[in-house]
């Protein structure tokens, strides 16, 4: 390589490392969808037919968040890992919203962790007004020959 040409090359790779350690300082996008739009807070008790995780999740985001299902690991009192669940909550969550959810867990389970294992966005819902915007029935309305 020429002087000028290893001289380019040696900037451009100054400036990939500086703006790449740039993005890592400011955790944008640190960490799982779930992670960032979703808390959880819960506890074990004692239910009718043995032990049970309950609590609630919140939902941080400006959307509904639909068809949400929970991954529950039941953790014995030695701290390991019993068994996992997939926990439904049979409601919606709403935008800046919370759910509650109960769960059952196998017997032996001390504690458990939980967190968001799926879920669906509802796209077009303003979560001040609560009104829906469907793009595709509002397109249709304006056309009405088809």
């Amino acid at each position: 390589m020429t002087h000028p040409r290893v001289t380019l090359a040696a900037i451009a790779l100054t400036l990939m490392a500086a703006t790449g350690a740039a993005a890592q300082d400011t955790g944008f996008g640190a960490g799982t969808p779930e992670s960032r739009y979703f808390r959880i807070d819960s506890t074990v008790t004692a239910g009718r037919r043995g032990p049970q995780v309950e609590g609630y999740i919140y939902n941080v985001y400006d959307a509904y968040a639909l068809r949400v299902r929970l991954n529950v690991e039941a953790i014995d009192a030695a701290g390991r890992l019993i068994e996992t669940r997939v926990a439904y909550l049979p409601l919606d969550v709403p935008p800046r919203g919370r759910a509650f959810f109960q769960a059952p867990l196998p017997a032996g389970a001390t504690a458990a962790r939980v967190s968001v294992l799926i879920n669906a966005r509802a796209l077009g819902v303003r979560a001040e007004t609560g009104r829906t915007r469907c793009p595709r029935a509002s397109a249709a309305a304006a056309s009405p020959g088809s």
